[in-house]
């Protein structure tokens, strides 16, 4: 299993990739555990996320045949020590292993059916609702599809988070899809 998170989209201007971040399957929070902050950083964000599980083989797939590929779906929080990943003074975000692969640095929610998502509720240090506003998965399997096989349950986060907000020890996350909880966890 890969967990495979797009950051950006990369630039075709000046030919760059997108930044992949590749997240160890120790790294991820489940079964709405405490996640319990690491001293690696004193400035945290949480990013929310949308995240889809593959749920058959391939490579090299066209975008019009991504949907195939996916079925179940979830909501996910990324972690991210800002210390690390944009110190003070630094207008870029530089992702590392440090930032991405301690445990507790991503938190999956319970899957659900992807087709009948209508609507999602976030409530952390912010909330917020949601409607109709899923995030296209197409390009992302389209594109990561094009140098590796995806394999059936691999999970694929698309770029551009739903909500990032800063969090703090005593803080409460939760997200619900469609009225259901999917994710739920404290801050230690």
């Amino acid at each position: 299993m890969k967990i495979l998170e797009l950051r950006d989209s990369g630039s075709k201007a000046n030919g760059s990739l997108p930044t992949l971040i590749l997240t160890t399957d120790s790294s991820i929070i489940r079964d709405n555990r405490p996640v319990f902050l690491p001293e690696i950083s004193r400035r945290w964000r949480c990013d929310f996320s949308v995240a889809y599980l593959i749920s058959r083989l391939g490579k090299s797939i066209a975008e019009k045949f991504a949907p195939r590929y996916y079925d179940m779906m979830t909501l996910c929080v990324r972690l991210v020590p800002l210390d690390i990943v944009s110190p003070e003074g630094s207008d870029t975000e530089c992702w590392t292993p440090w930032a991405t692969a301690f445990d507790g640095a991503l938190a999956l929610g319970k899957w659900i059916d992807a087709a009948t998502v209508k609507t999602v509720d976030i409530r952390a240090p912010q909330s917020i609702t949601f409607s109709n506003v899923m995030p296209s998965v197409t390009k992302s399997i389209k594109l990561l599809s094009k140098d590796m096989v995806i394999k059936t349950g691999d999970i694929i986060i698309p770029p551009a988070p739903l909500l990032s907000c800063d969090i703090k020890i005593g803080d409460r996350v939760e997200a619900s899809v469609n009225g259901q909880e999917v994710l739920k966890f404290n801050i230690k």
